[in-house]
């Protein structure tokens, strides 16, 4: 129990839609892309200079921003290597403090607490041992920094059956309009959300993050529960 997909899902899925991913995703999020983006920001307190780790950062959205930050210094890892060359385009000339890396997440090329603070988004899912990946980014944290994930979730409540037709009928079709490929990711999120919470749900993966050496692990549902934010400190 705890296996999910292998490194050629996310390849598979994502690099048909690297050149093109961003506003479609923000559509296809209903607009809150951005918004769940600022939460997980917001969960850091980062020192002038710091040095930082956005695994699974696609086309560098996150990675962009905390460049921004007074000295920061980000490392983007991805294992698809188009979202990579798309963030890297992205980054030519406005972000001299990004550093690119093509890897597994469960085999993180950096020494131990190398990074001040770790983020990431959308990964989880696509792994194939989750216990053993959140130890690896447990790995090169430094004890005292700060660890932030966000990721889809399924709502409870009255606004499960809206989240369960959006995301069986109008993502994929939503998709669908878009291109071919997107149809693809949009008929793969549902099931693929659906199935990791079968497997953890929120209390058995908040307590993962526990024994994988954090503390004060925390959650905050978005959008009605569609997306969750989970943050903690790696222990001394």
């Amino acid at each position: 129990m705890g296996r999910s997909a292998g490194p050629d899902t996310p390849r598979r899925i994502f690099s048909p839609i690297a050149d093109n991913y961003d506003r479609p995703a923000q559509l296809l999020s209903l607009l809150q892309y951005s918004r769940w983006h600022d939460f997980l920001l917001s969960r850091l307190d980062l020192p002038p200079g710091a040095r930082v780790l956005d695994m699974a950062t696609g086309t560098g959205a996150l990675a962009l921003r905390l460049c921004r930050r007074d000295g920061v210094r980000v490392t983007a890892a991805d294992i698809t290597r188009p979202m990579l060359q798309t963030a890297a385009r992205r980054a030519d000339g406005v972000a001299p403090r990004l550093d690119l890396a093509e890897c597994t997440a469960e085999a993180i090329p950096f020494a131990d607490a190398a990074f001040d603070a770790v983020v990431f988004t959308y990964l989880l899912r696509y792994v194939a041992d989750v216990p053993s990946t959140l130890a690896e980014l447990a790995r090169v944290l430094k004890p005292g920094g700060t660890i932030a994930s966000l990721d889809f979730a399924v709502p409870s409540g009255l606004a499960h059956p809206l989240w369960r037709l959006y995301t069986t009928i109008a993502l994929p079709l939503g998709g669908a309009l878009l291109s071919p490929a997107w149809r693809r990711v949009g008929a793969f999120l549902g099931p693929s959300i659906r199935g990791f919470y079968r497997r953890w749900p929120e209390e058995r993966l908040l307590q993962l993050w526990r024994d994988c050496g954090f503390s004060n692990v925390a959650a905050r549902r978005l959008s009605l529960g569609g997306a969750i934010v989970i943050w903690g400190t790696k222990r001394g």
